[in-house]
């Protein structure tokens, strides 16, 4: 009781009676209303809502504050001739008050009791099941017992159905051990999901299964896999409706068959019509990884859940440690502020891009630049200005540069971007694109503006640099000179004019 009276429900409705009574007794007192009547009217509202919103002890409560308030009204309006003690009118008000609360209580007891005999056969339900459960397992045993002690027949000779069949254990755990090994030796998505997807239709005996991956921020599910002709499905789980919505907010398999058969989820199968044969959550911990769906399962049997179950485990698990080791990958390769490529990294994929563009005879051309001043922000405004300027330096370089290029951060506040199938003079433009982007976008920090800018060195692959090192060489070179004429430039080395360099 303590516990119903600390609560804010109930002192909110309590507050909001005694309020309205002062304003009943001025309503009434202004308008020459009947007793009685400004408190029906005002206090009816806000003592049928606690009626209908808070325990039973509480709305009582409320309702005795509102009777109460009935009868306060005759002594505290200035209309009424002293010594009228006539409470006929606030008495009946005080009765309606009362009959309202009266008939939303047994509303209400007539529900809990109906909603409590459904909960009892939904009881009695599962133990039935249970029951019935245990008792064809048993059977199941029994049956396997007594045909060992039988001469085996042949296969083609035995008429017993798929699903009274005992499950041969040795081949199931022979089974479950090669999908294990085979998801562990997969670290990448591009080859795990292809195997979660063909070890699932091959164990769950399933003509289509799909893998869908759960984004928390953006709280969407996406295909693993881009569907092909041959893999869609009729069924598309959204995670706002339907089943796919029930299994991420549970986190537990439905299975279509025992769907239809419980009367919590009929009317959720009811809204989505075309569910496949099962749905389970890949779940690792408290984290849902995404969801396995899989549809035209060819044999029936009452181990293909808790083998569903197994099996969604194992590949959870196989695509948590991908994605962990993606990231793993990702911050091995890139530079922890700028997000872009580190300077090992890059000197890796220029390696590769040059072996390919000498193989096929492609253009191929760098970028390298170098904030102007760089060190009087470090020492004007702080690192954290240095290192705010450094992302957004970073984030041009993104915006501006193609959607192939690879960018890294060379070092310190050097950047670097290959531009493939880019011969020179797009370079240069591009390096134009940047600098002109840089030197007219102000960045703010904490309120004031910086103004950066940057020099630039450009060079392309066989004019004349033929090596990786030469063009990061030449580049650099270049680089250097359009610090040394002024910064704030673009400066690169004409292929047609014998090492020219130009602006």
């Amino acid at each position: 009781m303590r516990n119903y009276y600390t609560a804010i429900q109930f002192w909110s409705y309590a507050l909001l009676v005694v309020c309205l009574c002062p304003l009943a007794v001025f309503l009434g007192s202004y308008m020459g209303w009947p007793r009685g009547a400004a408190p029906l009217l005002l206090l009816a509202p806000p003592t049928v809502l606690a009626a209908v919103s808070s325990p039973r002890i509480c709305y009582w409560t409320i309702t005795a504050l509102s009777v109460g308030s009935c009868f306060a009204e005759t002594y505290f309006r200035t209309d009424i001739v002293k010594g009228d003690n006539n409470y006929a009118l606030s008495i009946l008000s005080a009765a309606v008050l009362i009959g309202l609360v009266l008939l939303i209580d047994v509303y209400i007891g007539k529900l809990k009791r109906t909603l409590y005999q459904i909960q009892q056969q939904n009881d009695e339900l599962v133990r039935q099941l249970y029951e019935s459960q245990k008792e064809s397992f048993a059977n199941l045993q029994n049956t396997g017992d007594a045909d060992e002690t039988k001469p085996r027949q042949p296969a083609e000779s035995r008429d017993t159905p798929a699903g009274e069949v005992g499950v041969n254990y040795p081949l199931l755990l022979l089974t479950l051990q090669d999908i294990g090994r085979r998801i562990s030796t997969n670290q990448s998505n591009e080859s795990l999901i292809p195997t979660v997807i063909s070890t699932a239709k091959a164990s769950l005996q399933c003509e289509y299964c799909q893998v869908y991956l759960w984004d928390s921020k953006s709280r969407s599910l996406k295909n693993a896999l881009p569907v092909r002709a041959r893999d869609q499905l009729n069924y598309r789980p959204v995670p706002e409706s339907g089943v796919a919505a029930w299994v991420i907010e549970h986190r537990q398999i439905v299975m279509r068959n025992d769907a239809e058969q419980d009367y919590r989820l009929k009317r959720i199968l009811d809204d989505d019509p075309h569910m496949p044969d099962a749905i389970s959550p890949l779940t690792v911990g408290s984290d849902l990884i995404g969801l396995l769906v899989i549809d035209k399962v060819d044999v029936e049997s009452p181990t293909i859940g808790r083998l569903l179950y197994i099996l969604s485990n194992i590949y959870a698990l196989g695509i948590k440690n991908s994605q962990l080791f993606k990231r793993i990958e990702e911050m091995a390769s890139r530079d922890g502020l700028t997000g872009l490529f580190n300077h090992a990294t890059f000197q890796e994929k220029l390696h590769e891009l040059v072996t390919q563009a000498d193989a096929q005879s492609s253009q191929l051309s760098i970028i390298m630049s170098d904030i102007d001043h760089f060190k009087s922000f470090n020492d004007t405004y702080g690192h954290q200005a240095g290192d705010f300027v450094l992302k957004e330096v970073a984030r041009i370089w993104k915006t501006v540069m193609p959607e192939k290029a690879i960018i890294a951060r060379y070092g310190g506040e050097e950047f670097i971007g290959v531009l493939l199938d880019h011969e020179y003079s797009q370079a240069m433009q591009i390096a134009e694109d940047l600098r002109e982007t840089m030197e007219n976008c102000p960045i703010l920090f904490e309120g004031q503006q910086l103004q950066v800018t940057a020099s630039f060195g450009v060079t392309e692959f066989k004019h004349p640099a033929t090596t990786t090192n030469e063009l990061v060489r030449i580049a650099d070179e270049n680089l250097y000179k359009a610090k040394e004429g002024g910064r704030n430039q673009v400066i690169g080395l004409d292929p047609n004019s014998a090492r020219k360099p130009r602006i």
